[in-house]
C-alpha cells in the first residue's frame, strides 16, 4: 500500500514538474521572446534611419552591413550598443522607448563618444515611461507651452503654467490661507509628469501669494528642462514613423 501511493505522488510530482516546464516554455516563448524581439525590432528600425542618414556624408556607397563595421569598431560605440540593448530590455514602453532610445544611440555611436548629462536622463524617461504615458505627454505639451525663460545664458526652459488653485482645496479654505501647498502632479497632469520629475526632466515652482486675503492668488508652475524638451520631439518622431 505505502509503495503504491508513493508511486502515485511520484506521478503527480512529476506531472506537476511538466506542467510547470510547459508553462515556463510557453512564457519564454509567447511572453519574453516575442515582447523582447518586438522592442528591438523598434528599437534597430530608428537606429538604422538614423545611420543611413548619415551614409551620404560618412560612408558614401557602402552597404548596411558595412555601415554597421564601421560605427562599432571601438570600446565607446559597442558599449553604447550595450546599454542600448539593456535599455530597449527593461523598456516599459512597447513602441516609443525603443524608437527614442534608438535615435539617440545611433547619434552617440556614430560621434564615438559617451552619453552627455541630458541624454541619460532622456534615456531613463524612455526606460520609466510606458506607451500611454507618452501619448499624454504628447498631448500635454503644445498646449502648455507658453513661456520660454533663458536663465544664465546656458540654461534655457519651458515654464508650464499649473492649476490656479491646489488640488482639493475648496475656495473657504484657500481663503484661509492654506493653498501654498504643492501640485498634485499625478492627479493634475498625469503620471507621465510625476514619472517625468523623478527622472530629473520637471521640476515644480510656485509663486506664493503676496496678500493673503487674495483667494487663489498662488501661482503654481511646471518647469521642463530642455533635455524633457528633446524627449519630446523625438517621442513625436517616433510618433510619426509608420507601422
Amino acid at each position: 500500500m505505502f509503495t503504491t501511493t508513493a508511486l502515485v505522488a511520484g506521478a503527480q510530482n512529476l506531472a506537476q514538474e511538466q506542467a510547470v516546464s510547459g508553462v515556463i516554455e510557453y512564457f519564454k516563448s509567447a511572453v519574453i521572446e516575442r515582447w523582447s524581439t518586438y522592442r528591438a525590432e523598434k528599437f534597430f528600425k530608428l537606429f538604422l534611419e538614423e545611420i543611413r542618414k548619415e551614409s551620404d556624408s560618412r560612408f558614401e556607397s557602402a552597404d548596411l552591413n558595412e555601415m554597421l563595421r564601421q560605427v562599432a569598431p571601438t570600446d565607446k560605440q559597442s558599449s553604447a550598443l550595450f546599454d542600448a540593448y539593456r535599455r530597449v530590455a527593461l523598456s516599459a514602453s512597447k513602441d516609443i522607448g525603443p524608437m527614442i532610445i534608438g535615435m539617440l544611440t545611433a547619434g552617440i555611436v556614430l560621434e564615438d563618444r559617451q552619453a552627455s548629462n541630458d541624454e541619460e536622463l532622456i534615456f531613463q524617461a524612455a526606460e520609466v515611461l510606458n506607451d500611454r504615458d507618452f501619448d499624454d505627454l504628447h498631448k500635454w505639451w503644445p498646449k502648455n507651452d507658453n513661456k520660454v525663460v533663458e536663465a544664465d545664458g546656458s540654461l534655457h526652459i519651458f515654464i508650464k503654467k499649473g492649476p490656479d488653485q491646489p488640488p482639493g482645496i475648496s475656495l473657504g479654505r484657500v481663503g484661509s490661507g492654506v493653498d501654498d501647498v504643492p501640485i498634485n502632479l499625478a492627479r493634475e497632469l498625469g503620471i507621465f509628469a510625476l514619472k517625468l520629475k523623478n527622472t530629473g526632466l520637471l521640476a515644480e515652482m510656485k509663486l506664493p501669494r503676496q496678500n493673503i486675503s487674495v483667494v487663489g492668488a498662488t501661482q503654481y508652475f511646471v518647469i521642463a528642462s530642455t533635455a524633457c524638451q528633446r524627449l519630446y520631439e523625438l517621442a513625436a518622431r517616433a510618433r510619426s514613423v509608420p507601422e
